[in-house]
């Protein structure tokens, strides 16, 4: 993912603009993409280097979360755009840390034959992506048991509404109801210092 950093209209540019207006990456009628785009993106930048403390990093995740948003297949448009950047911000972050905490694993040396220990370059974004895993497992505990299980059911099991519905004997609004409060106490979490 790391490149040249593109422009909002040479990143929107070409086929992906026709999806303007499908699904998650339509926009209200009074709102351009590029608008959205020059308006959402400093605060997102700013939000991921402030968890990650990469400049490049930021600005290629910030690109991710417009493709993303534009890349999304569903009925509707988000009623309010800036907050479904959001969720994706969050999610993207998420991503990040248990991406870097499996890089870290693949990289283990028993002590015995580690020799010489060394403290690598990217320190820091390890101990910052630990200290938002801490902050996501704390999020989860302080969560009711129902929405949990609801949330976890989706994000880490990948099952549907209507199957978890099913699974917990509870109405498809009521499993929306569960997981939409779980990101957002989750996000409140994740956004304290």
């Amino acid at each position: 993912m790391h490149g040249p950093i593109l422009s909002a209209a040479a990143f929107f540019a070409g086929p992906r603009v026709s999806r303007v207006g499908q699904g998650h990456g339509a926009l209200p009628a009074d709102e351009g993409l590029d608008a959205l785009y020059r308006r959402e993106a400093p605060g997102l930048a700013r939000y991921f280097r402030r968890h990650l403390r990469s400049r490049d990093d930021a600005a290629d995740l910030v690109q991710e979360v417009f493709a993303r948003m534009l890349g999304a297949d569903a009925d509707a448009s988000p009623r309010r755009p800036a907050a479904y950047l959001q969720r994706i911000a969050r999610n993207l972050l998420f991503d990040h840390g248990r991406r870097a905490a499996s890089h870290r694993a693949d990289h283990h040396l028993p002590l015995a034959d580690a020799g010489q220990i060394a403290s690598p370059p990217d320190q820091g974004l390890a101990i910052e992506a630990d200290d938002v895993m801490r902050r996501y497992a704390r999020a989860l505990a302080e969560l009711p048991e129902r929405t949990r299980t609801a949330f976890l059911l989706s994000r880490g099991d990948g099952l549907g509404y209507a199957a978890i519905g099913i699974e917990l004997g509870i109405s498809v609004p009521t499993v929306q109801y569960h997981v939409a409060r779980a990101l957002a106490h989750i996000g409140r979490v994740l956004e304290q210092e």
